[in-house]
């Protein structure tokens, strides 16, 4: 039975899951919803989920919805030899996972607030600029954990990196800097070294970065 993936390239959230695939090395069906047309709202992908969230997948008669609890679901199910420490199977081991998989949605929304697409795109508007102090005390949080290990959970990388670089590289859509914050800058290059990163998060960025672009600084009319 193949594993559908309903994924967005330019969601963060999406991409932490499709991260999690490629590390695990599953096959594994890409079925793109378009969030620029609303697909996400249509019939179809309601009846695979009623939120109208992405992503969301498919695997046999299960189908399971939150981008964290995919990835979770898949290293339960799949992980196996040197991949079980993605998500470890230790009790404590894990729970420090978990707890920076939920503290990275408190870190996310902070990034998100801060973009405001659903704005930028839909609105006309710009960026919240003015609530940069939650996305410095949000990469101020991750700087802290990376002084006391190599990895967002530990001295190994685990699930929650996925979701935590992804979040970060969404602030690449205004070329906001880290260099107040060399740990983590540090530590999304070594993220990005890894063989399936590109692959992943290149084509999204850049559909992204280019639609804040178009619609920030629109081209000028020129007059007679």
């Amino acid at each position: 039975m193949v594993i559908t993936l309903y994924h967005a390239k330019i969601s963060p959230p999406s991409r932490g899951v499709l991260m999690t695939i490629r590390a695990l090395g599953l096959n594994c069906e890409i079925k793109e919803i378009s969030l620029f047309t609303g697909e996400q709202y249509g019939d179809e992908y309601k009846k695979i989920n009623p939120r109208s969230k992405v992503p969301a997948l498919v695997d046999g008669d299960i189908t399971v919805c939150e981008s964290r609890a995919i990835a979770c679901y898949l290293c339960n199910k799949y992980a196996k030899g040197d991949k079980a420490s993605l998500y470890p199977s230790d009790a404590n081991a894990r729970a420090i996972v978990d707890m920076q998989l939920y503290a990275g949605e408190w870190a996310a929304q902070n990034y998100l607030t801060y973009l405001n697409p659903a704005g930028v795109f839909r609105r006309g508007e710009k960026p919240k600029y003015e609530t940069e102090p939650q996305v410095k005390d949000s990469l101020t949080y991750t700087e802290n954990l990376l002084k006391k290990h190599k990895f967002i959970a530990g001295d190994n990388l685990t699930i929650a990196d996925f979701f935590s670089f992804t979040d970060v590289l969404f602030l690449d859509l205004v070329n906001f800097s880290l260099d107040d914050f060399p740990l983590v800058k540090a530590w999304m290059q070594n993220i990005k070294s890894l063989l399936y990163t590109s692959e992943v998060n290149d084509e999204g960025l850049k559909l992204g970065k280019d639609g804040f672009e178009a619609k920030l600084n629109p081209p000028k009319e020129t007059g007679f």
